[in-house]
């Protein structure tokens, strides 16, 4: 039989990792993705559990398999993937997360490759940090998703400048509308007026935007060139398709 083989792509591992924090807080019921619940527009990382053991590590790479070869053939030739069955023979995940939510873990996964580069270069004092090709539906989710999963325990997502002494702090601005995905104008120069205000305290800053976002060219020129959210490709379509269609996490990934 073919081999299936593990993911090659540089950012796999902080894949895991971010899609680990995910199971967890939605196991515990502890991630609440509707900003409408936030106390003042603060996202914050909810409590995490345990450190992984070494074999719960392994057991998470996509290779892992308990099954034979000749046992995965045979699933195989009977329709079934071998790698996405546990003991019982389900493929169904334990917990249903919704794909929107995995979908942008793994694409802010996929952009920043790593946790080391992520938390060195946004976590800086002053650092500033442009993430454009945002879709528009997708602004809020993005903001979520740093807050809740990649940031330190003890860090927030603050969406509105912070008050007082507060210190481990990531403002995040991305322009929004309440009540609609569509950006008008007015969108973008409330925006503009945060990034303003942000630049001036000392914490870091990290800008959301849409692809081709109308930002003034007086702003442009102090913004420094922006990532771009990584674009759905094959390794993250399979990764999302390891946690929406497979109870162990892996799928076969033979071509």
């Amino acid at each position: 039989m073919p081999t299936p083989t593990s993911s090659s792509a540089p950012w796999a591992r902080y894949g895991r990792i971010l899609l680990r924090r995910l199971r967890q807080a939605e196991s515990a019921r502890a991630s609440e993705f509707d900003l409408d619940a936030t106390e003042g527009d603060v996202i914050a990382p909810p409590e995490r559990g345990a450190t992984p053991s070494a074999i719960e590590l392994l057991d998470e790479l996509e290779a892992s398999q308990l099954r034979d070869a000749g046992e995965l053939d045979a699933l195989r030739e009977a329709g079934a993937d071998g790698w996405a069955l546990d003991a019982t023979g389900s493929d169904q995940p334990a917990h249903i997360i919704a794909p929107d939510r995995i979908l942008m873990a793994l694409r802010l996964a996929a952009t920043f490759t790593t946790e080391e580069r992520f938390l060195a270069d946004g976590l800086r004092p002053r650092a500033l940090t442009v993430l454009d090709g945002v879709e528009p539906h997708a602004l809020d989710g993005a903001a979520k998703t740093i807050g809740r999963l990649m940031l330190p325990q003890g860090w927030s997502a603050q969406l509105r400048a912070p008050h007082g002494g507060a210190t481990k702090v990531l403002q995040v601005i991305r322009p929004y509308e309440i009540g609609t995905n569509r950006l008008p104008d007015h969108a973008y120069a409330r925006a503009e007026s945060e990034i303003v205000t942000a630049l001036a305290l000392p914490h870091p800053v990290m800008v959301l935007l849409p692809a081709g976002a109308p930002l003034s060219a007086s702003l442009r020129r102090v913004l420094p060139p922006a990532l771009t959210l990584a674009p759905i490709d094959r390794e993250i379509l399979l990764a999302l398709l390891a946690q929406t269609h497979s109870a162990t996490g892996k799928i076969d990934r033979a071509p």
